[in-house]
């Protein structure tokens, strides 16, 4: 194979989870959203998960998600995933999962996704800090 083609992104979404159905191979992002709300901080969030679709791909990727602050620092980094796509005709989508994604502090962040260290696009998500009322 040649050197790999930096696919285009068609989705990049968070959700609470992502299914892939067994048989039909087909995707379901269960909980689609940009914005957490956290009474404290540092905030632990269980479980995350992106939904990626892609088109003009072709070859094979190491890809990476960074999770990074409005400072562009780096809170937490996914990898180790691999996709192989034969053919430009084909239009490969998968899923990412998080389990307890540390989130400092209120503000803004974004997942960068990137196929063999290159970036290709980012999502943005906002997390705001809620005060609950007693009585």
């Amino acid at each position: 194979m040649t050197k790999p083609v930096k696919p285009q992104i068609k989705s990049f979404l968070i959700a609470d989870m992502v299914i892939r159905e067994y048989g039909s191979n087909k995707w379901s992002a269960i909980g689609i959203f940009d914005r957490i709300y956290a009474q404290r901080f540092p905030y632990l969030h269980n479980s995350l998960a992106l939904y990626v679709k892609l088109s003009n791909a072709e070859g094979n990727y190491d890809i990476k998600v960074e999770f990074c602050d409005e400072s562009d620092r780096k809170i937490s980094i996914f990898k180790g995933i691999k996709l192989s796509v034969p053919s430009r005709l084909h239009i490969p989508d998968f899923g990412i999962y998080t389990r307890n994604l540390q989130i400092p502090k209120p503000g803004q962040y974004r997942f960068n996704l990137y196929f063999n260290d290159e970036f290709v696009q980012g999502i943005p998500i906002k997390v705001d800090k809620i005060e609950i009322k007693k009585g």
